[in-house]
């Protein structure tokens, strides 16, 4: 028909345009957004708490947050016996693990701390050299 007005072509498709970046672009509402913010939390902890880390982190610790929520997502829906693709479980999986391994690699090395067994032997140590050097000026009497 050629009267008919040819329709205009979106430049967007709504699923490219709806990104999710961070926790706070998915629905509040759901459980992956919960489970998603406590796996990230629990990062954010593992890395000396939320004074402790920088913004880049923060952003991985989100990041890596919503790779783990979507993946037991994922294993829970095919648990379920839900049809889908076990290769799209494994990658999420494997992408969620690498995530928490990149996360957790730019933790700090924790400072040396004295054994409390050691700090007693040391004490102990340092008497009986302070005895000794005491009797040896009392011989020397």
């Amino acid at each position: 028909m050629p009267d008919t007005p040819e329709i205009p072509k979106r430049q967007h498709s709504r699923a490219r345009r709806l990104r999710m970046y961070t926790i706070s672009d998915i629905d509040h509402r759901t459980k992956a957004h919960r489970r998603a913010k406590a796996a990230a939390a629990e990062l954010v902890d593992a890395l000396g708490g939320p004074k402790a880390i920088t913004p880049a982190q923060r952003h991985a610790c989100e990041r890596a947050g919503m790779w783990v929520a979507v993946s037991e997502d994922l294993a829970a829906r095919r648990l379920a016996g839900f049809p889908g693709d076990p290769d799209e479980l494994f990658r999420a999986e494997g992408v969620a693990r690498r995530a928490v391994q990149a996360v957790l690699a730019t933790r700090a090395a924790p400072t040396p701390t004295e054994r409390p067994g050691l700090r007693i032997a040391r004490a102990r140590w340092a008497e009986q050299d302070a005895a000794k050097a005491q009797q040896k000026d009392s011989d020397h009497d």
